[in-house]
């Protein structure tokens, strides 16, 4: 499905981002957990790329559907992500158990910016630091569509501060 609107030559217009400064755990109010399993770790014991991209778009999905009520399978609306990007900073392996930290830097019209980390359980400081951003669309028409009502309020409550 594409996105009514944009295009390769009019692609959604994406802010600069600094992720450095989500390493730190108090930066966050809302957290997901993850489980790490056997498999997911590559042949040196370490979980990383595309996985952690994965875990990032779990603690987001699981936050919509919980929290703000979105049908993901059949809702009139759906999330396109339309950029991802993460860096690491330490692997984690299996057995740790993780949590992602989920903020919103951005929300404005059509448009969220996620602002995500990845932890160990008993760390404050981040594994791998991300940022998502998200198109909210029409799911008959890919046309956008303005975050209102609870979706939007449920996403104001992860505004972070600046």
């Amino acid at each position: 499905m594409e996105i009514a609107g944009y295009t390769a030559a009019n692609p959604p217009r994406l802010p600069e981002f600094d992720l450095t400064d989500l390493t730190h755990r108090q930066r966050f109010t809302h957290f997901h957990p993850i489980l790490t399993r056997y498999q997911d770790a590559d042949l040196n014991g370490h979980i990383g790329g595309a996985l952690v991209h994965g875990y990032f778009e779990t603690a987001i999905l699981a936050f919509l559907a919980q929290q703000a009520g979105l049908d993901l399978r059949e809702g009139p609306i759906t999330g396109f992500v339309v950029s991802s990007s993460a860096d690491f900073l330490a692997l984690p392996s299996f057995p740790d158990s993780l949590q992602v930290g989920i903020g919103v830097a951005r929300l404005g019209g059509s448009t969220v910016e996620y602002q995500l980390a990845l932890f160990r359980v008993a760390e404050d400081e981040a594994c791998a630091v991300g940022n998502v951003v998200q198109v909210f669309v029409d799911r008959a028409t890919g046309a956008p569509v303005t975050v209102t009502g609870d979706l939007h309020v449920v996403l104001s409550g992860l505004l972070m501060p600046t």
